[in-house]
């Protein structure tokens, strides 16, 4: 039994250290046949990855087939293992899609790796735990960079798993940047970007960084995930032997010399940057990058040791118009370095933030890291991971004024902020508070991070991560697991109480002191078989018996001095008292609720009802006999002192408190309200619900990424238990502009009937569909309204004779029109030139001159979730609770 739970407690050391490393309103009515979920707000949303598959069965977007992943879905089985859709990026009707593979379980390797176990045996205790439905892997690396067909459900492997030296663990962030897409490959000690053409799916490494050497042996994390388009710039976060970086270039593919290092960990970052996976969120290091109004804002990871909660900074670069060079200004951070607002807005839960931009404002979802609160529960400390779920996410929002200045407000928060006062934003029609619900809405306090958020169509989207899933297994641990006491322990200190006590009505009976309760003495005096049971020898050598033979006994000599007191009486009443709450406290210590039901939708198997009320009557009863043990601990035999000392505390009543606490939210949890949130606004300041549950499966827990389609918006799901998916939204709305008449024109500077010039232009004829014009492209560089081109009252592009005479003859330009919502409409023109005796270009010269590009889809992704996955499962281990899965593998 000894080594058994020396066994127990190492794995649960090595898995912290792990995690550190690394409805009307709302709720969804699948159609089985169509795998369509009519959700809240009027949006339905339909299955589009392995269609055929229900709610809870595996997806994952392909199949495997002996042990390979194979994007023909008619060969094997569905890849559970791709755990989550971790970045994404929309092209045409194609949604690309980088994953992770095995959430847990590189995370788990590490662990085994630093200290000193296996992953074979960790992953067999989880196995055993969760009964086969939480994925783990037997060593093999599928992370994949994939394409599906949002349209088709049609799947392409773009990069099948790669191994070796620069072996990816999973594609983290995307961005599209001239007519290329580009993913950070989190590659270990040497992490790269990776160019996609989408017209060819061909691919090339464009940027890699510097091979990592000290920065391994410091356990930087090689998870990049900042990546964005600022000022005609691709701009990406690295990590080096020195700590985080940021690089820029203005032509990626041309390769890595193109690139320029604009900020170091010491130089523009501060020093901030926490880049080591047992600092806080994995070594979130820089976390999210967003351009806006023609700056860099940066979210970065600052809890450095895994033991700091640190909050996220938030930094704002600038780069000189005339010298390219950029400086660096923290918004939120240390004040001392010139920041306005404390870390984290002075929100010390989150430890980072993520960002997007939607109608003139910055958005900024936070991120409570519950790593650092997770391993502290399952050394049975709850104060943590109650704070994180009494005071869940935040959102604000930012704006810039006339004078360049920042102005912050916050959507979602706590009542009487330092900073904001009360929240602006609502949700349903009520006030928005932590946790992006209202104040009746406890099962929202499970939302512990805004994961994605989208801007498309006009409307901003907002995506959560919900921790009860996860942290189910909570629920399990017995009330002698968080005052850890074994039952023997608890039956010698009742068996002390029954000795004292015995003292003290033995005194009564010889007539020196008034008369306890004759009720009250029955009521607790032990049977004989009671006391031989209490007496019998235990395991535990801490507690020694009393020398039952010394005539003047512990329990005597004290019994005398109360007497002496003159408080007989009413100590033997207190002392009765706590000996019938121990009695009744330990019928239930070992109990676990079974007011529950486990992320697969199965309630524990047990003999007896135990539930949340239940706990509560243990915890008033917990604060009874503290009272009461307070009250005349000065009269009690040191026998009882020094066993009750160790844990009838101010500090275990606290805990216990926060122990019922977290139970008491995660009771709100429930096949309508767990899995991930997904609310939507119109104005960015009042939200409606979409989905509360995960579009109707439990188990995707986090909505991963968005992706711009032109059929859609496209959503990615996080679900370690039988694979990522990913769905169409709708809300009925939306109606894509058309061209009517090709996609290739050509454009003649000379007007052959007038003989002159080309005075007329070019025009394009287009069915708006009711969209209106937001932009248009020429080659990337955004077109001047009114002077490049006009809107014709039906909806027709006409490009001026100004600005084509302009064109270099010859060259073939692409030009993008952006509408308020729908797809985009695309089309070249080919500049020639019938002027008579006109110098001739050569044919296939083109205008190669860089142009911004306004408009980028990003989806920087990731989060130390996988952590939070290690560690919550875990609970379960230490708790010794077997979970029944009832539901079949397919």
């Amino acid at each position: 039994m000894v080594n058994h739970h020396k066994m127990i407690n190492a794995a649960i050391a090595t898995l912290a250290t792990c995690a550190m490393l690394l409805p009307v309103v709302g709720s969804a009515n699948a159609n089985e046949s169509s795998n369509t979920a009519v959700l809240g707000a009027g949006y339905t949303a339909t299955k589009i990855s392995h269609p055929n598959a229900g709610l809870g069965e595996d997806d994952g977007i392909v199949n495997v087939l002996n042990g390979e992943s194979t994007d023909d879905l008619t060969q094997g089985l569905a890849e559970r293992g791709q755990n989550y859709s971790w970045s994404s990026v929309g092209y045409g009707d194609w949604m690309y899609v980088g994953t992770c593979y095995s959430a847990m379980g590189s995370t788990l390797k590490y662990m085994a790796n630093t200290m000193g176990t296996t992953y074979a045996s960790i992953k067999a205790a989880l196995d055993v735990a969760f009964n086969g439905e939480l994925f783990l892997d037997n060593g093999e690396n599928h992370s994949l960079l994939l394409k599906i067909n949002v349209k088709t459900g049609e799947v392409k492997i773009i990069v099948n798993a790669i191994g070796g030296e620069h072996a990816v663990n999973g594609y983290r962030a995307a961005v599209e940047f001239h007519d290329k897409l580009y993913f950070a490959a989190a590659a270990k000690g040497q992490p790269y970007l990776l160019e996609i053409d989408p017209k060819t799916d061909t691919t090339e490494i464009v940027y890699r960084s510097a091979a990592m050497t000290t920065g391994l042996q410091k356990g930087y994390s090689a998870g990049i995930r900042g990546l964005t388009v600022v000022n005609n710039q691709l701009i990406a976060s690295m990590i080096t032997d020195n700590g985080a970086a940021i690089v820029a270039s203005s032509n990626p593919s041309a390769g890595q010399d193109s690139f320029a290092t604009i900020a170091t960990q010491d130089k523009g970052l501060y020093n901030y940057p926490a880049c080591a996976v047992t600092d806080n969120v994995f070594g979130g290091c820089v976390w999210d990058m967003v351009g806006f109004k023609g700056n860099l804002y940066v979210t970065v990871v600052t809890g450095k040791g895994k033991n700091t909660k640190q909050s996220f900074a938030l930094l704002r670069g600038t780069q000189d118009e005339s010298t390219g060079k950029w400086t660096f200004k923290p918004l939120v951070g240390d004040p001392a370095d010139g920041a306005k607002y404390e870390w984290g807005f002075g929100a010390s839960r989150s430890g980072a933030a993520n960002m997007v931009v939607y109608k003139g404002h910055l958005y900024i979802g936070g991120y409570n890291d519950p790593m650092n609160a997770l391993e502290k529960a399952m050394q049975m400390d709850f104060s943590d991971l109650y704070k994180d779920l009494e005071s869940p996410v935040n959102l604000w929002r930012m704006d810039v004024d006339e004078d360049g200045n920042e102005n912050f407000e916050m959507l979602a928060g706590e009542a009487n902020n330092k900073y904001f006062g009360d929240s602006k934003g609502t949700i349903d029609g009520n006030t928005m508070l932590s946790g992006l619900g209202d104040s009746d809405e406890q099962s929202r306090h499970l939302n512990q991070y805004v994961w994605r958020m989208q801007s498309y169509n006009g409307k901003l989207y907002v995506g959560t991560f919900d921790i009860s899933d996860l942290a189910y297994p909570a629920t399990q641990f017995a009330n002698g697991d968080i005052l850890k006491r074994t039952p023997e322990e608890w039956k010698k200190q009742i068996e002390y109480i029954k000795i004292f006590f015995d003292s003290l009505k033995k005194n009564d009976q010889n007539g020196t002191s008034g008369t306890t309760d004759t009720d009250s003495q029955e009521a607790t005096k032990p049977t004989e078989s009671d006391s031989q049971e209490a007496t019998k020898p235990g395991d535990d050598d801490d507690i020694m018996p009393l020398n039952e033979g010394d005539e003047t006994s512990e329990s005597d000599q004290a019994a005398q001095a109360v007497e002496e007191a003159g408080k007989t009486d009413e100590v033997a009443a207190d002392v009765a008292t706590m000996q019938q709450l121990l009695e009744d406290m330990g019928a239930d210590l070992s109990s676990k609720q079974t007011d529950v039901v486990s992320p697969d939708g199965v309630a524990p198997q047990s003999a007896e009802t135990y539930t949340l009320d239940d706990r509560y009557q243990f915890l008033a009863s917990l604060q009874r006999l503290l009272d009461l043990y307070n009250k005349n601990k000065q009269y009690l035999p040191e026998s009882i002192t020094n066993e009750l000392d160790k844990w009838l505390t101010e500090e275990t009543l606290e805990n216990f408190t926060d122990f019922v606490g977290v139970l008491s939210y995660l009771h709100y949890s429930n096949d309508e309200t767990r899995g991930f949130d997904l609310i939507v606004s119109s104005d960015g300041t009042n939200f409606q619900t979409i989905s509360r549950n995960g579009f109707g499966d439990n188990n995707n827990h986090g909505l991963r990424v968005f992706a711009v389609t032109d059929s859609g918006l496209a959503i990615g799901t996080a679900n370690p238990y039988h694979g990522t998916q990913v769905w169409l939204l709708n809300d009925g709305e939306i109606k894509n502009a058309e061209l009517t008449n090709g996609d290739a024109f050509d454009y003649d500077k000379y007007d052959s009937d007038k003989k002159s010039a080309n005075a007329n232009g070019l025009t394009v004829d287009i069915n708006p569909n009711g969209n209106t014009v937001e932009d248009v492209q020429y080659d990337y560089q955004s077109l001047t309204a009114g002077t490049d081109y006009t809107v014709a009252d039906d909806g027709s592009i006409v490009l001026s004779s100004a600005f084509l005479n302009g064109r270099e003859t010859g060259s073939t330009g692409s030009v993008v029109v952006f509408y308020n919502q729908g797809a985009r409409v695309r089309f070249t023109v080919t500049i020639k030139d019938s002027t008579p005796n006109a110098p001739k270009k050569d044919d296939d010269k083109q205008n190669t001159k860089p142009a911004a590009h306004k408009k980028a889809n990003t989806a920087n992704t990731g989060s130390n979730v996988i952590g939070v996955v290690a560690v919550v499962a875990v609970l379960v281990v230490a708790a010794g609770a077997l979970f029944v899965f009832k539901r079949k593998r397919s």
